[in-house]
């Protein structure tokens, strides 16, 4: 016996068709979800990446801090340590200079001129110049040509300069004689001078 089909072909092709199309919107769903998690597990992937070189990066950062502050104090040590032998150095030049002073100043004092008292401070001169001590003579002068003599004297000298005279008074009791008070510096011949002559 022949089977008769009595369905519409029509309903079946619409059945046909909506049965691929729930197919099709379950694999497009599932296709998502998958795109989804993918590009998810790539951009976790990243985050993570750029998160490991931030750290990094921040590790470097202190441990670059630390070694600026060592450095830091390495240059404060440095330059304590540089001070230290500049002034050191001083000392050292300085010493000798003393009596060099005073066999130049019995040079350049002439007769007729009596000292009563000197003072030197240290006058702060930079690298490049020569040390230099202001310093302040007190003391009698028989006449002022004298005094002119002794400024005069001092002023070819190596070693002291003149500076100013200030408070020239004539004495009025005893002998006659000038009061004076000489400014001057004694100059110490620095590094230059004498690298220059060796």
């Amino acid at each position: 016996m022949a089977r008769i089909n009595l369905l519409d072909w029509r309903e079946e092709l619409r059945q046909e068709r909506n049965k691929e199309f729930w197919i099709t919107f379950a694999l497009m769903i599932v296709l998502a979800a998958l795109i989804w998690f993918l590009v998810n597990q790539v951009m976790d992937s990243r985050i993570k990446a750029q998160d490991a070189r931030i750290e990094k990066l921040n590790t470097e950062i202190g441990v670059l801090k630390q070694q600026t502050k060592e450095i830091e104090k390495l240059k404060k040590e440095k330059e304590e340590l540089i001070k230290r032998m500049d002034l050191i150095t001083d000392l050292q030049q300085s010493r000798p200079e003393v009596v060099r002073m005073f066999d130049e100043l019995v040079r350049v004092t002439p007769e007729g001129i009596n000292l009563s008292s000197w003072k030197r401070t240290e006058q702060s001169a930079g690298k490049d110049q020569n040390l230099k001590y202001n310093l302040t003579f007190t003391g009698q002068g028989e006449t002022n040509p004298r005094i002119s003599e002794f400024m005069r004297k001092m002023d070819s000298s190596e070693r002291l300069q003149t500076s100013a005279l200030k408070d020239v008074q004539k004495q009025t009791k005893g002998l006659p004689a000038q009061n004076f008070t000489l400014e001057a510096r004694q100059v110490i011949p620095g590094k230059e001078n004498t690298e220059g002559g060796n």
